[in-house]
Parts: C-alpha cells; structure tokens; sequence
C-alpha cells in the first residue's frame, strides 16, 4: 500500500530553504499558500528559530489560525518570545472558547500576563467559560456572537453582520440570533434567509423559532452533538437557566466532541481509558489498565470455579473440555456484538428505552437462531469426529450446550449496556470485560448444566 504523504512534508523543504537564505518576501508568498492547519501539524519540524520567523511573517488572520491550531507547549512558546503588542493582537482576536482553553492549561505566569494585557471584561468572559464543568455546553460555547433586535429591518441587520465579520468578531455568521431589551432569546435566522429577504422588512418577521435546537450551558457534550446530528446544525444557542443568551456552540466544536466522545467509548471497550493515548508513563498505562483487567481476572477465577464444580461430569466424558473453548468463543462473540449494537444505539439516541422488553425478546430470538444453527454444526463435529458413547446424545449434549450458551450470551450483552444506561454509568464500559467475563460464565455455566443433565 502506498504510503500517503503529509501535506506540510511538501512544503516544508522549501521553507526552510527561503528561511535559511533569509528570503522572506518569497516566503511571506509562500505561506499565504499554505493552510492554516496543515502548518500547524508540520510545526513541530521547524527549529525554534524558524518557528519565530514563520509565525512573524504571517499575516494577522493567518497568525491567530495557526496559533489556535498549536498544541499549548507551542502556543506557551511563542507567547513566551513574542513583543506583549503582537500577544495582545492574538489574544484580543481569538475566538472566546480557544482563549479559555489556552487560560486553563497554560502556566501561572503565562496566564499573568494574558491577564495583564487583555481588557478586564475579556478576563472575565474567560474566567466564566474555565468555570463551566469539564464536558458541557458552557465549556464549549463561545461570547464571539451577533445579536439582533426583532425591529430592526434585515438591511441593517445586514449592515451589523458585515461590520462584525470585517473585524473578526464573531464566530459564525451563517445563524444569526435575536433578543429581546433583556438580552432574553426569542428566535433566529440564518445568513441566507436574511440576505434574500426584503431590506425593509422586520426581523420579527422573517425570525424563526429556536426552542427545539436552543442548549442550556450545564447540557452534557454528548447531548449537544446529538442535538447537532439530529436537527443538522451548524450552529447552536446556549442560553442560561433564564433564557439570556451567553453563547454560541459551532459545528467544529461539535466535531472535536465526536472524535473526543468516540475515542473515549472505544478505549472504555477496550477495558482501558482515553488517557492513555497520551501517557509518555508505562506506570500510568498500567494504572489506567490494571482496574479492567482485574473484572478479568476475578471472571477467569469464577469459571475455573465453575469447572471444578463439574469436575464429576468431565471427569466421566472427558470430551466435553475439548469444546469450551468454542463455546466460550462463539458466547462471547455474540455477547459483544449486542453489546455493541445496543450501546451505538444508546449514544446516538437510536435506542428506545421505553420498548426494552421488546427489544429483550428480538435479541432472545437472535441469540436463539444462531445458536441453532452453531448447535446443528458443533452436534454433527461433535457426533463424527469424537469416540464417545453413546455418540448421539453426546451430539445432543454439545449441540444443546452452545445454543443455550449463545442464546443467553445475546440477552446478557444486550442487557447489560442497558442496567450501565439505567444505573446513569457510561453504557461504553459494559462491553469490555464485563461483557466478555459475563458471557464467559454464563456461557460455560449453561454448557456443563445440559452435559450433565443429558450425559450423567
């Protein structure tokens, strides 16, 4: 397979090459060329001095791009090198949101300084966005946004937007939000309604209502993108518990939750956490693994238990061990599956809690089905290819055992998702070894009661 090669590795021969030759009007050229995003991703390439040297010859727009881009080692970097003048044009332009995340995981003394140089109501608009709980609405949202005044007409409305957008004080302007004298929401209307509207007519009446996608800033993130996917948004209000728009939540927001909210389900299915994606520290690793794989450890000693409790029955027919394995295989393979089916359904809202025990009952039928057709083809394996006798109830006995083994495996898994979902704990982690342990047992538990009563 052909390896793909990264943007910024195209061009970043040859700004080191202008760079080192001190060619900097070809160089300012060039970077006006190159997006935002994919020099922030070749920034770590560049010596110290030429990272100054860049981030100096991009103009204003393109400099704050970039810099919103850079991880906070960077961005502490470059604050840290840069005349308080060139900081205050950065920090007084970036979006509200990206400038309390910088306000959080910077130092003390680099967040001194911002508080230094900004304006005592920006400080504080910050200081209330690092106050939000981590994961909610509030942390998301950000003060960048245009307000309108239902009696205004849509051309000064229009006026208003261009004025905004010229200096680059707003986040979006493809929603536009109207309040009312207390700052209280009462409706909104998007960039082209307002554009192809009469210029004379109110905003009161072209506005459109937004109780359906308005978000509270204590809404869990999670909720927010659900919202976002299921009314198609770009955009989105936070109001307060009175109604007072505060805020406003963008797409691109929206997206950082979903890559966030996914890395965090899969590492939680995995039996580990998000986390340790980036641990540089093997003991930090195992701290984040240890707990899981200790559910486990305790499931593997429940069904060592378990077989020494039928010790009699495989003493007899020593046979059947040959196929736990499979059945401990086939059960925990189709226990994960439901789990997994029911947990998507869950996050993305496709879950209907309400008709549970329907559901129950389709996944009985499924793990039913399957289990079978597994139990046909595990009884014929099991009747040809083992020297046992009575070799057809020994068929019998290993056919029952994995279709009851995988029937009860599917509404274990599917159910177990759904007591997290109900217990108000993350569904995510029920799929790991919860699942995977609990399959085992039941599945090893249903296998040996039927060989026993059947053979013994």
């Amino acid at each position: 397979m052909k390896k793909k090669i990264q943007p910024w590795a195209l061009f970043l021969p040859e700004l080191k090459e202008l760079i080192s030759e001190k060619q900097f009007p070809e160089l300012k050229k060039l970077l006006k060329n190159i997006h935002p995003i994919d020099l922030a991703e070749g920034w770590i390439n560049f010596t110290s001095q030429e990272k100054l040297v860049v981030f100096k010859l991009l103009d204003d727009r393109k400099s704050i791009e970039v810099f919103e881009e850079l991880d906070f080692e960077e961005q502490e970097f470059i604050i840290n090198n840069l005349e308080d003048s060139s900081i205050l044009e950065i920090l007084e332009d970036m979006a509200s949101d990206e400038k309390a995340k910088l306000f959080k995981n910077v130092p003390d003394r680099i967040r001194k300084k911002m508080v230094g140089l900004l304006k005592k109501e920006d400080v504080e608009v910050v200081r209330k966005i690092t106050e939000y709980p981590e994961g909610t609405a509030g942390k998301l949202m950000s003060t960048d946004f245009i307000t309108l005044t239902p009696n205004l007409t849509a051309s000064q409305a229009l006026e208003k937007t261009q004025i905004s957008a010229r200096f680059h004080k707003v986040v979006t302007i493809s929603a536009l939000y109207v309040v009312d004298d207390k700052n209280l929401l009462i409706g909104g209307v998007t960039l082209r309604r307002l554009i192809s509207a009469p210029q004379d007519i109110r905003i009161s009446e072209i506005m459109s209502p937004v109780q359906l996608i308005k978000i509270t800033a204590d809404a869990d993130q999670e909720d927010v993108a659900k919202r976002f996917s299921k009314y198609d948004l770009t955009a989105a209000p936070v109001v307060d518990n009175e109604n007072h728009l505060i805020g406003v939540i963008t797409i691109d927001d929206i997206v950082d939750v979903i890559h966030q909210e996914a890395t965090e389900d899969i590492a939680k299915m995995g039996g580990t956490s998000a986390r340790e994606l980036s641990a540089d520290s093997v003991a930090k690793v195992v701290s984040y693994r240890m707990p899981w794989l200790f559910a486990t450890f305790l499931g593997g000693l429940a069904t060592s238990l378990i077989i020494s409790h039928f010790q009699r029955t495989l003493a007899e027919i020593i046979a059947l061990a040959s196929f736990i394995p499979v059945v401990l295989g086939m059960g925990n393979n189709i226990g994960v599956q439901s789990a997994t089916i029911v947990i998507r359904s869950l996050v993305i809202g496709k879950f209907d809690i309400a008709k549970i025990l329907s559901s129950l009952f389709r996944e009985f039928r499924v793990g039913l089905i399957i289990g079978l057709v597994y139990g046909l083809f595990l009884g014929i394996v099991a009747y040809t290819k083992q020297n046992v006798s009575p070799g057809f109830y020994f068929s019998i006995a290993v056919g029952a055992g994995i279709w009851a083994a995988m029937t009860f495996a599917a509404l274990i898994g599917m159910l177990i998702p759904v007591v997290f979902y109900k217990l108000k704990i993350d569904p995510a982690v029920a799929s790991g070894p919860f699942v995977a342990t609990t399959t085992d047992i039941i599945s090893l538990l249903a296998y040996l009661i039927i060989s026993t009563v059947i053979l013994v």
